[in-house]
């Protein structure tokens, strides 16, 4: 009896066996498999190659020169911001751009060391100090030959030279870059574009086989040392694209990062990727291909993936004219007459161009093949909540965060914090203990962050992990502590923060000025230091330490601070009050008036301002 069974089953197995395909037997997989660079695979791949770096993910980024720019600046190139009164003027020196901003007390220059973007929509720039790496406040959007700040600068928003550039961006932007641990946005290397192992998988073990002469008839034969999409099945091929082309509100799994996809995985294991859903609303944002793509009736009803029309190793921009005609007449045989149309394009239609509802002065096709009659509504109806593109079942811990992060990077709507904690109601302590300090932190519930560090005594935050997690939930307890006035212990969890995340300086900028309003100004001093021998630029470092100085009674060291910070940001109106009170101890009125009224050119009504202008006017 057991050897009929036996039978039965292998006889099942063996039926079964053609329709499996084996995707997990993809040997470069493994996290053991190493990464080789595009050049290593033009060595055998060379006409790919060539093709390939003419794409707009082979032209994704690189190091900043007139080829790479897109733009021709010239000395009309300026962009006011009236927002702040700041304008800029990017311009060559040689072959290097620049980027000059001026406002009415400065100007400050500096170097652009990176262009993102291939230039089909637009060229973004980047500068680096140390590793750190921010994003400049002036992009070129080639479609319409416009110079203008980048998406978010818009209406006062400005951050100038401050936003950073984390691993979020840089790993759909770029290959992978290597990024130091305990850190948002400083790197060790940066590649210089979108190479073949972001959809090829790491390619150590077949380059390593190559040499050797294993070889394998791909005529016949998949050979598992490295990943061939076009081999994969239909979803995971899918995968592949969704994990830059379904752009939206990304929570990671529990101990991933964005490195840990790998073609041929399934994108939810890594990651799952929201997006918000109104009752009205048919806009779309600028990476929002596979979302759009699967609401298509061509996408629901066929075995249809993106490279079924798509060659991701040629330029769209230099296919023939009836290219997309043909992937379309491929399936729909019955339409002779349009077939038959002078000039008929079937995109133009059932794709047409539109606008983003994230990045202006673009234009990009709509992904959702459909017959659309009726024109976008800017009034996006009801908000029906948030909806996950890649995961049916995403569980509540999951949820909570999304909502979280939809609330902090996308719109400060008090429901979107109440929908949160339904989630995390739903979840034991241990679990929520995390998600529940980042939603009282940013509901500025300290007394309740309070409670719940001690009812959960002992939580384990020691992890140095890409997402700074526990550095994270460190620093909100100490920052809880230090606004009851319990600085031991905001201390201590500063400590820690900074010790997980030693280059996160935020967080050594909260320890230092904690212990400068204790009056500890040597160890305050001697952390402004060391944050600034880090990153020389970080402005706030600078008005800090000034601070300390002059209350340590070294007036020459603060005045040079000040002046640092000042030529970093001419409107921070704290260093301003910082120079009057340093000129006011001199007996220096004029100075003092002097940088009074800038205060107030910026704020009318400063109370401090108009009450010490007051005083020395009597």
């Amino acid at each position: 009896m057991r050897l009929e069974l036996f039978i039965i089953t292998l006889l099942l197995i063996t039926a079964c066996g053609g329709k499996v395909e084996p995707v997990n037997d993809y040997l470069n997989l493994h996290d053991s498999v190493s990464f080789v660079g595009k050049e290593t695979c033009m060595q055998c791949h060379y006409e790919i190659y060539e093709s390939y770096m003419q794409t707009g993910m082979g032209q994704s980024f690189d190091k900043s020169s007139p080829k790479k720019s897109s733009a021709n600046f010239d000395e009309n190139s300026i962009i006011k911001d009236i927002h702040l009164g700041l304008s800029y003027h990017p311009f060559w020196k040689n072959d290097t751009l620049f980027l000059k901003e001026h406002g009415s007390y400065h100007n400050r220059i500096e170097n652009v060391d990176y262009i993102i973007g291939s230039g089909h929509h637009t060229n973004s720039h980047m500068w680096e100090e140390n590793g750190y790496l921010h994003q400049m406040p002036f992009t070129y959007y080639t479609q319409e030959g416009k110079l203008d700040l980048p998406p978010g600068y818009e209406n006062g928003n400005n951050s100038r030279f401050s936003r950073k550039i984390g691993l979020e961006c840089m790993s759909c932007h770029n290959a992978y870059p290597k990024i130091v641990l305990g850190s948002e946005n400083k790197y060790e290397y940066i590649p210089d574009g979108i190479d073949c192992e972001r959809c090829h998988g790491a390619g150590g073990e077949h380059v390593k086989r190559m040499i050797s002469g294993d070889l394998v008839d791909t005529s016949k034969y998949i050979d598992y040392s490295i990943v061939n999409p076009a081999k994969l099945p239909l979803e995971k091929q899918f995968q592949i694209c969704m994990r830059c082309h379904l752009q939206g509100n990304t929570v990671l799994a529990d101990g991933k990062s964005f490195y840990d996809f790998k073609p041929g995985m399934d994108l939810n294991e890594v990651m799952t990727v929201f997006t918000a859903r109104y009752k009205d609303d048919e806009t779309f944002i600028m990476a929002s291909h596979a979302d759009r793509l699967q609401q298509s009736s061509c996408f629901q009803n066929s075995e249809m993936s993106c490279i079924t029309c798509h060659d991701p190793h040629h330029s769209v921009r230099k296919k023939p004219q009836n290219y997309f005609n043909k992937k379309c007449f491929s399936c729909h045989d019955n339409c002779d007459d349009e077939k038959n149309t002078l000039n008929s394009d079937c995109v133009s239609c059932h794709m047409p161009e539109s606008s983003s509802s994230d990045i202006p002065h673009v234009t990009i096709n709509d992904h959702k093949i459909a017959v659309h009659n009726k024109k976008v509504n800017d009034n996006k109806g009801d908000f029906i909540g948030l909806v996950a593109l890649n995961n049916e079942k995403p569980d509540n811990l999951t949820k909570a965060k999304a909502y979280i992060q939809h609330y902090e990077k996308i719109s400060s709507d008090a429901f979107l914090l109440d929908s949160a904690n339904n989630y995390i109601s739903k979840l034991s302590i241990d679990v929520s203990f995390q998600v529940s300090i980042h939603l009282y932190f940013l509901k500025k519930d300290y007394e309740s962050i309070r409670n719940i560090v001690y009812a959960v005594e002992n939580y384990p935050l020691n992890k140095m992990t890409y997402d700074n997690q526990h550095a994270w939930t460190s620093y909100r307890i100490g920052y809880s502590f230090a606004h009851n006035g319990q600085n031991i212990l905001a201390i201590e969890y500063y400590e820690r923060a900074v010790a997980l995340a030693p280059y996160v300086l935020e967080f050594k900028m909260k320890l230092a000025d904690l212990l400068l309003s204790q009056g500890n100004y040597e160890k305050s001093i001697i952390h402004y230091k060391n944050i600034l021998n880090e990153f020389p630029k970080m402005q706030t470092a600078w008005c800090n330490l000034g601070f300390a100085y002059l209350k340590y009674g070294n007036i020459s060291e603060a005045q040079e601070c000040f002046k640092n910070s000042i030529s970093l940001n001419p409107s921070h109106i704290q260093t301003l009050l910082n120079l009057a009170s340093l000129h006011l101890l001199l007996d220096e009125k004029e100075e003092v008036v002097k940088y009074l009224n800038r205060v107030l050119d910026i704020q009318p009504n400063h109370l401090k301002a108009n009450n010490l202008l007051n005083e020395i006017n009597v």
